[in-house]
């Protein structure tokens, strides 16, 4: 009769390993540890073992200290110059915030010494040069434009055949925001603010580096044009013109976003900047041009957009004394 043979026959290394898992050598040593009264194997325990795993530990942290990137001394200037930077906007902003204050008080003041002077009222002059110089808020109905970068932006690309060049193909840059402006003024827009910075007749939108400015105020993507005026006229403008079909085809070509949603009630800034450099009393000389109030910026570059004079004074908007 044969022999059975044994189900796990075929797989005798398997089945050596699982019997007798230590190696011959080992396991004699183990065996005459065991003779002497000695433990099969050595403590885990012991001083001399703790000791290695403390240095092999030791070891590790100083090498993952030393594979760390050393802080150089341009990075610690970066870091001050950031923080120092920082500082300083939210310096310029508490102090902006400050002369609106002071600039409604003072505006207060004047039509108070004009009423109480004797002489023909002027405030109503008064309101409407501030209206046309950009220097009081506005609101009403019109159009908010939102411009964005490509969703994938990246690579060296340039911006091809479009101004500004250095720009990558997806970017907004400063001359595509110049024709759009430019196209909501031809459109009916009676006051207009990017990113809350309103544009006057003498605020220009510019490129430093890689950076959109208006008035050396840097402004930060989307970038959010608010016009004021008729949002179905000028929407019927602006589609057919040619900062329409531009923006059409920053679209079409370079995968620029945007949209554009009318509204009933926006409200755009004044400009901080502006201010009376320039009066001349009624009947101060025959030869005396007529009453007129100068203001200025501080901006003195290419002009972005035309002056709202030629249309405030029959347009939708209203000015209002109050931070919008």
């Amino acid at each position: 009769m044969s022999r059975q043979r044994r189900p796990d026959e075929s797989m005798t290394l398997l089945t050596t390993m699982m019997e007798r898992p230590l190696d011959p050598g080992y396991q004699e040593a183990a065996d005459r540890r065991q003779a002497a009264g000695l433990p099969k194997a050595t403590s885990t325990r012991t001083v001399l073992v703790v000791v290695l795993a403390l240095l092999t530990g030791f070891l590790f942290a100083v090498a993952a200290q030393s594979l760390r990137p050393k802080p150089t001394a341009a990075a610690g200037v970066k870091k001050e110059l950031v923080t120092r930077i920082e500082a300083l906007q939210q310096h310029a902003t508490e102090q902006e915030a400050k002369v609106a204050t002071l600039g409604r008080q003072v505006r207060d003041y004047e039509a108070l010494a004009l009423q109480q002077s004797g002489g023909p009222d002027l405030t109503s002059t008064i309101k409407e040069l501030e209206v046309e110089s950009a220097a009081v808020p506005l609101r009403g109905p019109g159009l908010t434009l939102t411009i964005d970068d490509a969703a994938s932006v990246g690579g060296d690309a340039n911006a091809g055949s479009r101004p500004n060049s250095g720009f990558q193909e997806g970017r907004v840059t400063s001359g595509d925001l110049q024709v759009v402006v430019n196209g909501l003024w031809g459109a009916g827009a009676e006051a207009i603010a990017i990113n809350g910075h309103r544009l006057s007749s003498t605020a220009a939108i510019r490129f430093a580096g890689q950076a959109i400015v208006v008035d050396f105020r840097p402004l930060s993507r989307p970038y959010v044009i608010t016009a004021l005026g008729d949002s179905r006229g000028m929407q019927q403008l602006f589609e057919p013109s040619f900062a329409g079909l531009y923006l059409s085809q920053l679209t079409d070509q370079y995968k620029i976003r945007s949209t554009m949603a009318a509204s009933d009630s926006l409200t755009v800034p004044g400009d901080p900047a502006a201010r009376l450099e320039v009066a001349r009393p009624l009947g101060s000389s025959p030869a005396s041009a007529p009453p007129a109030a100068a203001t200025g910026s501080g901006s003195q570059g290419k002009r972005s957009a035309p002056s709202t004079s030629t249309r405030t004074s029959t347009g939708s908007a209203t000015s209002e004394r109050t931070s919008p």
